[in-house]
This record gives C-alpha cells, structure tokens and sequence, in this order.
C-alpha cells in the first residue's frame, strides 16, 4: 500500500528496528538492570514501551524514582554489545540507494547520542541530521525532532517521510504533519495510519528511490 503525496527530498529514519536489529543488545542490557538494580519488571514489559525516550519509559514503567541509575546501567552494557548487534539485512543497500538518490537522509532516535553514534559510524552514508534525545524537546511521540530536523533541513513536511516501526513513530509523523513508511521487517505492528509499508529494505528502497 502506497499513499505517498509526492516525491521526497529528505527522508528520517527510525534507528532500532528500523536500521539496527537491536533486540537483543536491549534484552541483555535490561537483564544487566535486573541484575544490578533489583528492578523485577521483565523485558517484555520493557520493551512494548521502545520507541519513546527511556525516562518517558521509566515512568511508564512506574520506575521514575530510579530511572536515572537504571539508565545508566542500561547504557553501559548496550554499549559494550553494540559493536556486535547486527544491522538489518540490506539496510545498507537501501541506504547506498537513497544516497544515489539525492535525497537528504536523517535519523530521529530515542536512543541517546553516544550509542546512536556507535551505531551510525559502521555506516558508510552522510546522514544530513541526527536526532537524539535532549531536554529542549519532548520525544516521540510527540513531533519535536522531526519538525526541528525539517527545519534544519529545509524541507518541508510535504518533502519529507518518516521511516519507523513503533506506533510512537507513527505518532511523531502524524503529527508533525508528514508521510510515514512503516518498515515490517521491525518490532511494531502496523498502525492504522500510514502512507507505505515495506516487507524488507530493499522493497523500502524500491518504493522511496527506484
């Protein structure tokens, strides 16, 4: 399905499930706080809730009172694993394509800018601009960094398709007013509101750039 306005100039991307396949760094890093910390709340709970900042998590969790000092136990082993957490299969030829394109590429992640840029230098593509958490700015989903990157960027919503996997990112587009491409090969459901949907990142590249 298919109901993209028009041609885009700047496509953001989503970060874990969507670029990285990160599951199972979060799964041992979550074990680590259980470990650590004697939070009893099990990953699955944990884990329905990605896709928002980790302190919105927290307090979703009913874990604010210790969020900070779960966080930062939580950072610590995800970054020691991230070096070995595996990239989507054909994430970089859909990136290789989007940059022939022309278009301007992006990233807007919840995960903090240390690991994200862990991730983004085993990639070999200029990413115009990289959203990550920060105080001036609600997260997902609300529509803050997306509608800061456009103008970062300057490019307007109707230019401008959010690639994510999580109902929060649907969310942040919707809001923000631009087309969003739910990549299947994540860890959400399809929402009821979307402009594409992609099997894989190569259907994805087919879609957005062939």
């Amino acid at each position: 399905m298919s109901l993209i306005r028009r041609r885009k100039s700047l496509v953001l991307f989503d970060l874990d499930g969507v670029i990285v396949d990160s599951r199972s760094n979060m799964e041992a890093a979550w074990t680590a706080v259980m470990r650590d910390t004697g939070v009893t709340v099990p990953f699955s709970a944990y884990f329905a809730e990605i896709g928002r900042p980790f302190q919105d998590i927290m307090a979703r969790l009913g874990l604010a009172h210790d969020g900070r000092r779960i966080e930062a136990t939580f950072r610590r082993t995800s970054s020691l694993l991230l070096g070995e957490t595996p990239l989507f299969d054909g994430v970089e030829p859909m990136l290789a394509a989007a940059a022939a394109s022309g278009v301007k590429l992006g990233i807007v992640t919840s995960k903090d800018s240390a690991r994200t840029q862990l991730v983004l230098d085993r990639l070999d593509v200029h990413f115009m601009i990289v959203m990550t958490p920060e105080e001036r700015m609600r997260g997902k989903p609300a529509p803050d960094h997306l509608l800061y990157a456009m103008a970062m960027c300057n490019i307007d919503p109707a230019e401008t398709i959010f690639v994510g996997d999580m109902e929060s990112d649907a969310e942040a587009a919707r809001r923000a007013g631009v087309d969003y491409a739910h990549a299947e090969w994540g860890y959400g459901e399809r929402p009821d509101h979307y402009s594409l949907s992609a099997a894989s990142p190569a259907i994805l590249a087919t879609q957005l750039f062939g």
